[in-house]
Parts: structure tokens; C-alpha cells; sequence
């Protein structure tokens, strides 16, 4: 490591928001200061001392793998009664493939990756949901009429 190299606050700023970039894209905090660190030649705790200095909050990278499991996609399960409920199923099926691919790029995948694959997989969950109550409501009503 070069001593005596000055850093202004600009770039400081810069450095710590290329460290923040890696953490984004799958690297833990420790492992994004070390790497940054070496490449400008300072510690990693000099880079800490920046950002504490400016006051720059480390950034929450959702996993994909939190993802699945917070949005309940594996625990899903439908009956495969009607035409909607199979289209809904196998696009399920497709967005784990997804799932599967991004989970297997050790955190390769970006932030935006992240958020579109969520909001695909809310919508998908939504139409499933809404599918599952029509259907319980024609099925309390068929009941009804039956017993009547």
C-alpha cells in the first residue's frame, strides 16, 4: 500500500460509492472495502472511516433467495382443476427456472434484477390468489345451491 496518497472528499465520496456497487452486485461488505481498497492502495478500515465520515449508509441487497422464500413461491401449491390455475402454474414453474438461475450466479444479478423478478413474481402471485378466492367462492355457492 501507497503512504501519503490524498484522497479529496469527492473522490472519497466516489470510492466509497464504487464499494456500495460491488455490495449491490452480491459482494459482502468486508469483501467489497478489501478489493476497492487494494486497487487505490489504503486500508479497508480507511474506506469505513469515509463513509462513517459522510455519513453513507451500506446498502440492504435483497437476495434472490429471500426473495423466493418472502414471497412464498415454493410453498404454493394449487390444484390443477381449471385451465387458469395450469396456465398460472406453469408460469410458477418458469419464474423458478429464474429463480434457480439468478440464485446459482453467486449474487452476480443486480439490484434492478432483483426488483423485477419481484414484481414479476407479485403479479404472478396475485393472479393466483385471486384465482384460488373466485374459485373457493363459486365452490361455497355451488355448495349452497346444492343443499337448498
Amino acid at each position: 500500500m501507497s503512504i501519503g496518497i490524498k484522497h479529496t472528499k469527492t473522490e472519497q465520496r466516489k470510492i466509497v460509492n464504487r464499494t456500495f456497487g460491488l455490495v449491490r452486485n452480491g459482494h459482502s461488505i468486508t469483501s467489497a472495502r478489501k478489493t476497492v481498497a487494494k486497487e487505490i492502495g489504503v486500508s479497508p478500515n480507511t474506506l469505513w472511516v469515509w463513509q462513517d465520515k459522510f455519513g453513507m449508509a451500506t446498502p440492504k441487497v435483497v437476495k434472490t433467495a429471500d426473495l423466493v422464500r418472502n414471497n412464498g413461491t415454493t410453498n404454493l401449491t394449487t390444484k390443477t382443476s381449471t385451465t387458469a390455475i395450469k396456465g398460472l402454474e406453469v408460469m410458477k414453474g418458469q419464474l423458478g427456472v429464474v429463480f434457480t438461475s439468478l440464485v446459482n450466479q453467486d449474487g452476480r444479478f443486480s439490484n434492478s434484477d432483483a426488483t423485477a423478478i419481484s414484481g414479476v413474481a407479485n403479479v404472478i402471485l396475485g393472479s393466483c390468489k385471486q384465482v384460488l378466492l373466485e374459485r373457493k367462492a363459486i365452490n361455497t355457492v355451488a355448495k349452497t345451491e346444492h343443499l337448498s
